[in-house]
């Protein structure tokens, strides 16, 4: 007989080794009562869901389909990144061809990441309705991914033929990519669909509505996975009879995926906090024990050399310091100008510190190199002149102005004015009241020449914010040959400028 069993006194009968004290509770399924059983805490290797977003970006860079092109708006492409819902607008029908198209830059947080793994798992789907007027004939569209200029995937939107009020769904199967490409900000999905007349078809132009995207980043480290229970049997002999890992100790069964790593060993690795970094000077009392944590002496020693204002007091280690108040190179400080303040510490005992400061407001000038736009054709109406464009980088007061340059002639006698104004037009605000640009009143043939001066001083809350300058030519009497301005002739151009005058 054998007396050897989980149940069992420590003692030997038979030539079989005492056992350890009881089983511990969970144990594999059919295990018999001579069996004891251990459970121990493992970690696998299966992928986990990396927190990511995309944002809207510029789809130039991905225009490869011929014919013309338009890029969705980009407030509509980053609801539609954001799993909103919106809309590729049809074309005019004056192009055969036409796809819109959004871009999307994926972004991934770093801190997310367990261990160190050096590649990235990203999928993607989108849904879209063709809201008609017109059949989307043939491959009308696709769903890709791109690393920088290449294309990593290309999938085709289909099928064919699909009619006013039908759907599609694009998927972007789960494709491997560097993570330091992701980091870099290389990774983009891109979508584009025809909005415009098929040029084999000629089935027309079409609008399409697009919502419930979706963007799944997966990474994985050995070890990084997901936490589980292994519980293994042997009988008296020390022959494993039974492995069963779990979750959480239940009957149901879990499919590891290896490799499998203790949980004290990989703690450390997996964590998504790395643990500080412990420097290697000779006189850093603090070490890093075999468990991972940080140990220091209970009194720390101090050098006693009188240039160390570091003592011990009865609240602990006192260590004096003092705070220098400022912005660091590239930065601006306050209320009345804009300037970078340098503070440079110089070693020593006691230390001494250098510090001086820099004017460095930002400042543009541009000129309208177009020539000079026809007021006359459009009489009586709000004409942008897009090419006296300037951007206003970021919040401050902003000293602008502009030399508009205007040609105004009569060949029969005539009267009539230029005018103009600056508009913000990221917040469609207007910065400055009409101003006359020129004006004639003749009763014979006369021309005119000459360039007008706008300026105002503007205060913005935050940037971008784009400044743009619009004219308009009013007819109060007889008839104008020529009216027109914002361009460049022989004698002057329109020129933009501002300059940041305050925080």
């Amino acid at each position: 007989m054998s007396g050897c069993g989980c149940g069992q006194p420590p003692i030997a009968i038979g030539g079989c080794q005492p056992s350890k004290p009881a089983c511990p509770p969970a144990a594999c399924p059919g295990s018999k009562p001579y069996e004891q059983c251990e459970t121990i805490p493992l970690r696998d290797s299966a992928p986990y869901r990396v927190a990511a977003t995309a944002s809207s970006t510029d789809p130039t860079p991905y225009y490869t389909i011929a014919n013309t092109h338009a890029a969705l708006d980009p407030l509509v492409a980053q609801t539609i990144l954001n799993s909103g819902t919106g809309t590729f607008p049809a074309d005019d029908g004056s192009h055969n061809g036409q796809h819109t198209w959004l871009a999307g830059v994926v972004h991934i947080d770093p801190t997310a990441l367990r261990g160190n793994p050096t590649s990235v798992t990203i999928s993607a789907s989108v849904h879209v309705h063709n809201d008609g007027r017109s059949t989307a004939c043939q491959l009308y569209g696709r769903f890709a991914l791109w690393n920088g200029t290449a294309p990593i995937r290309t999938d085709l939107l289909g099928p064919p033929d699909l009619p006013a009020g039908g759907d599609d769904n694009g998927v972007i199967p789960p494709t491997t990519v560097p993570l330091a490409d992701v980091l870099a900000g290389k990774i983009v999905v891109e979508l584009n669909l025809e909005t415009g007349n098929d040029d084999t078809c000629r089935v027309g132009p079409k609008q399409w509505t697009v919502d419930s995207f979706v963007l799944t980043v997966q990474a994985a480290a050995p070890g990084c996975g997901r936490p589980f229970l292994r519980t293994t049997c042997r009988d008296c002999d020390g022959t494993v009879t039974c492995t069963t890992d779990t979750l959480d100790g239940s009957a149901t069964p879990y499919a590891a995926v290896p490799p499998v790593i203790p949980v004290a060993s990989c703690q450390d690795g997996c964590a998504t906090a790395r643990p500080p970094c412990i420097s290697t000077d000779r006189g850093n009392a603090l070490t890093r024990g075999s468990d991972g944590c940080l140990y220091a002496p209970d009194t720390p020693a101090l050098d006693p050399s009188p240039c160390n204002a570091a003592r011990n007091t009865t609240g602990g280690l006192l260590v004096p310091r003092i705070d220098l108040t400022g912005i660091a190179p590239g930065g601006n400080s306050s209320l009345e100008r804009s300037v970078d303040i340098d503070v440079t510490g110089t070693p020593g005992c006691p230390e001494t510190w250098e510090i001086g400061a820099r004017l460095t407001p930002v400042s543009a000038f541009r000129n309208a190199e177009r020539q000079n736009a026809n007021l006359l054709a459009r009489t009586g109406t709000d004409v942008p002149i897009p090419e006296s464009d300037i951007v206003l980088p970021e919040a401050g007061v902003y000293h602008i102005d502009s030399d508009v340059r205007y040609a105004l002639g009569s060949a029969t006698g005539g009267s009539g004015y230029i005018i103009g104004w600056l508009r913000d037009e990221s917040t469609d605000t207007l910065l400055t009241s009409f101003t006359q640009i020129a004006a004639i009143n003749a009763e014979r043939q006369e021309q005119q020449g000459g360039t007008t001066h706008i300026m105002t001083e503007y205060t913005v809350a935050s940037g971008p914010r784009t400044v743009r300058l619009h004219l308009m030519f009013v007819l109060t009497g007889g008839k104008i040959s020529n009216a027109e301005a914002g361009g460049t002739d022989s004698n002057g151009a329109t020129r933009m400028r501002f300059l940041k005058v305050r925080d």
